[in-house]
């Protein structure tokens, strides 16, 4: 933002305060279990997300974030939450399973519309309500990934895969530079009202363009995606709910 030194200085100077506001809130165990000082466990989330050991994370803090995933998907109790960082070895280990296969297999035959799909270091996985998206690169899980911002195409095909598979809808995707992406979705023609109120609600603010096309007698939702500045992307949540009221427009 200014120069190198004077952001190092400002970086440092935030670390410290929130160090100081951590080490404060873990005093008081009852807040950081129910009411932590940094909403969501940001400060948390961010020191796993730069590859802070676990030995050296604030302990009490972490213990009560393992403890809240582990009740959310064994138990289903517990607030929703979203965008939490874990380990992945302490995910496995919190809920039991030894290994990325066993934590697939077992949930495929528990958990409601499963799906997952996997390219290179990165799986997504989702059922029953819940989303992880698996960096096995940096050794990161992230639960209920709403922040995440698409950069790649072969990040955004992916998520495309996995919505397609978890809300059924017939979709294609096509990479047409770089930084243009197309999604076709295919819906039922019944709706029109619906697929109006789709182009001109909040959620078409999150693309450049959406769209009604007819191709050899199916019709199809167009929507495209350009990442033309680096102040301009795509999260995880957009897509997700564009699927959404997608499948509620198929037959």
């Amino acid at each position: 933002m200014l120069d190198v030194t004077a952001d190092l200085q400002l970086a440092k100077e935030l670390m410290e305060l929130h160090q100081a506001k951590c080490a404060a809130c873990q005093e008081d165990r009852l807040r950081c279990a129910t009411r932590p000082a940094c909403k969501d466990r940001n400060f948390l989330n961010a020191l796993i997300e730069i590859g802070v050991e676990v030995i050296d994370l604030p302990d009490f803090c972490y213990s009560q974030n393992v403890e809240q995933i582990r009740r959310l998907v064994l138990e289903k109790k517990g607030r929703r939450m979203i965008d939490r960082r874990l380990p992945i070895k302490d995910l496995l280990q919190s809920l039991g399973v030894s290994s990325i296969r066993h934590f697939t297999t077992k949930y495929k035959k528990e958990w409601d519309n499963f799906a997952s799909v996997h390219e290179g270091n990165l799986m997504l996985v989702t059922g029953d309500g819940l989303l992880f998206r698996f960096d096995f690169t940096r050794g990161i899980v992230t639960v209920n990934p709403s922040k995440d911002r698409i950069r790649s195409y072969n990040i955004f095909k992916l998520y495309c895969d996995l919505f397609s598979e978890r809300y059924q809808v017939n979709m294609t995707v096509k990479d047409v530079t770089q930084n243009w992406w197309i999604l076709s979705l295919t819906v039922d023609d019944s709706d029109a009202a619906a697929v109006k109120a789709l182009q001109k609600g909040d959620l078409a603010e999150s693309f450049d363009a959406i769209y009604r096309t007819e191709s050899e007698g199916k019709v199809q939702i167009q929507v495209e995606v350009l990442l033309d500045t680096d102040a301009k992307y795509l999260e995880s949540e957009d897509l997700s709910e564009l699927f959404v009221k997608a499948s509620k427009l198929c037959k």
